[in-house]
């Protein structure tokens, strides 16, 4: 999900690490990047869910300023095995607050046509 190559966008930096309080996805869930990123900015990341399993992420931003962000989120399985296929989600609400910054998750867009 993270393009090769020098983008000098923030994306060839190590993923930055993002906590998910549950082990999926799901509309309303909330993830938090660390304190140290005040703003959100377009950036790989390595999701953490909370049974421990990690995975490939990035955050992308809208093409216009009045559009939510997007998370787009690797294939992954998790720890009690259940597969869970690439899926990208609209971020509904960003608050910066003490101990990082909250990502809301909105709804899933549909997956692509095959």
């Amino acid at each position: 999900m993270t393009r090769s190559g020098p983008t000098g966008d923030g994306r060839d930096a190590a993923p930055v690490p993002l906590r998910a309080g549950h082990t999926h996805l799901f509309r309303g869930a909330r993830l938090l990047l660390p304190a140290t990123v005040s703003a959100p900015k377009p950036c790989a990341l390595e999701l953490e869910f909370s049974d421990g399993v990690r995975t490939p992420a990035e955050l992308l931003a809208p093409v216009r300023p009045d559009e939510p962000w997007l998370l787009a989120v690797g294939a992954h399985r998790t720890a009690a095995g259940t597969a869970l296929p690439a899926r990208s989600w609209l971020v509904t609400r960003v608050t910066p607050g003490e101990d990082g910054t909250e990502l809301r998750l909105g709804e899933p867009l549909p997956p692509p046509a095959p």
